[in-house]
């Protein structure tokens, strides 16, 4: 059987010029669940902490209602989730990386990537990109 067509979507892109206080969540754009097929949806997480110690880490946020946001937890242990860029100060590279969905989060109506900034506020200069890559459920 052929394998169906892959989707890649934007989850949302931005920087932090609301500079969010420290441990604060920015989330990206809402995906509807229930065009993904099962086991299929990952994320590329492009961010690039330009703020001197500044650090980004990513996570997912689920949804019912498209307003309400809960973390999605990796597993059922809870682990913690890694940061992905920290800011020097010099120029810093954008740092790309695929991050995998856990299962259950298609049992929930949306979906989003998100970002915490830790340590300080974030900047203007500190940047986030999320891209939605999955194959789309055909139906039974």
């Amino acid at each position: 059987m052929p394998r169906s067509r892959i989707i890649n979507a934007s989850g949302g892109s931005g920087t932090l010029a609301a500079q969010p206080a420290a441990g604060s969540t920015t989330g990206g754009n809402a995906l509807d669940c229930s065009t993904v097929e099962p086991g299929s949806l990952s994320c590329l997480f492009v961010v690039d902490a330009e703020t001197n110690t500044l650090t980004l880490t990513g996570k997912f946020q689920v949804s019912n209602d498209n307003s309400t946001w809960y973390d999605l937890a990796g597993d059922a242990q809870n682990p913690a989730n890694v940061v992905l860029a920290t800011g020097t100060a010099g120029a810093d590279a954008a740092v790309s990386r695929v991050l995998p969905v856990p299962p259950a989060a298609l049992s929930w109506r949306y979906i989003r990537a998100a970002v915490v900034n830790g340590v300080i506020q974030g900047e203007s200069v500190d940047t986030y990109a999320f891209t939605w890559q999955y194959r789309p459920f055909i139906g039974f």
